[in-house]
C-alpha cells in the first residue's frame, strides 16, 4: 500500500513570531544554543517561539543540575492526533487526548524522555522520579508540566491545559492557520492581565528579550 503523505501546515512567518523571534538563536544565554541538541528530533519552526526560548533556559537547567532531558515530541497535527487517540481508545497506546484538544495540536508542549546515561545515544528512564527535577525547572520558569495530571514527560505553555481552554484554539486553526493561534497568543502575554497571572513566565520572556 502506498504510503499517504500528510500536508505540511505552513510555517508562521518572522511576523507571527514576535518582534526578535527566532526559534533557532534563543536570544539571552549565548550557551542555550548547545540546547538545541536536546531538540533535534523535534521541528521548532512548528512550536511557539514564546514557549521554545523558556523550553530551552528550561532543559539547560536541568543539564546544570546533572539530568539530561531529550525532546521527542512538540508540534502534532490534528490527523496524528486522531490517530494516537484512536489507538488509545483502541487499547493499543498510550494515553492521547482528543484530536484538536492536546496542547501539541497549536506547538504549545513538548514531550520530553530523561537520558539516563552518559553513554552515545538516548538510554531512556521513565520512571516518574526521573522528571521530578523537569516539573521542577518548568514550575520555576512558570511552565505547566505534565506532572501534575499525570503525564510527567509533558511540559506545555500555560492557559491552555483544559479542553475548555482549547476549544477556542481548535477553532481559530481550523479557520485560520497555526500563525493566526500564534497572534492570539503574542497579544494576550503582553496584555497586564496575562502578565498578572503569569509572573515568573513573563519575567523569563522579559528577560530573555520577548
Amino acid at each position: 500500500m502506498a504510503r499517504r503523505v500528510r500536508r505540511r501546515p505552513s510555517r508562521p512567518g518572522p511576523a507571527d513570531r514576535g518582534a526578535g523571534a527566532s526559534p533557532h538563536v534563543p536570544v539571552g544565554r549565548a550557551g542555550l544554543v548547545m540546547t538545541h541538541a536536546n531538540f533535534e528530533r523535534v521541528d521548532l519552526d512548528l512550536v511557539y517561539p514564546s514557549f521554545v526560548v523558556v523550553a530551552l533556559e528550561v532543559i539547560a537547567r536541568c543539564a546544570a543540575r546533572g539530568v539530561r532531558y531529550v525532546a521527542t515530541h512538540g508540534f502534532r497535527d490534528l490527523t496524528e492526533q486522531a490517530e494516537l487517540r484512536r489507538l488509545y481508545l483502541a487499547g493499543k497506546g498510550g494515553k492521547a487526548a482528543p484530536a484538536g484538544l492536546s496542547a501539541h495540536n497549536y506547538g504549545l508542549a513538548f514531550d520530553f524522555v530523561c537520558d539516563a546515561s552518559p553513554q552515545p545515544g538516548v538510554q531512556p528512564d521513565w520512571c516518574e522520579s526521573a522528571y521530578l527535577v523537569l516539573g521542577e525547572e518548568s514550575a520555576k520558569a512558570g511552565l505547566v508540566w505534565g506532572g501534575r495530571f499525570g503525564d510527567s514527560p509533558h511540559v506545555q505553555w500555560p492557559g491552555y491545559v483544559s479542553a475548555l481552554q482549547l476549544t477556542p484554539l481548535r477553532t481559530l486553526v481550523q479557520q485560520s492557520s497555526l500563525a493566526g493561534v500564534w497572534a492570539r497568543l503574542n497579544a494576550e502575554r503582553l496584555s497586564p492581565k496575562w502578565r498578572a497571572a503569569n509572573p515568573k513566565l513573563a519575567a523569563e520572556l522579559e528577560r530573555l528579550g520577548f
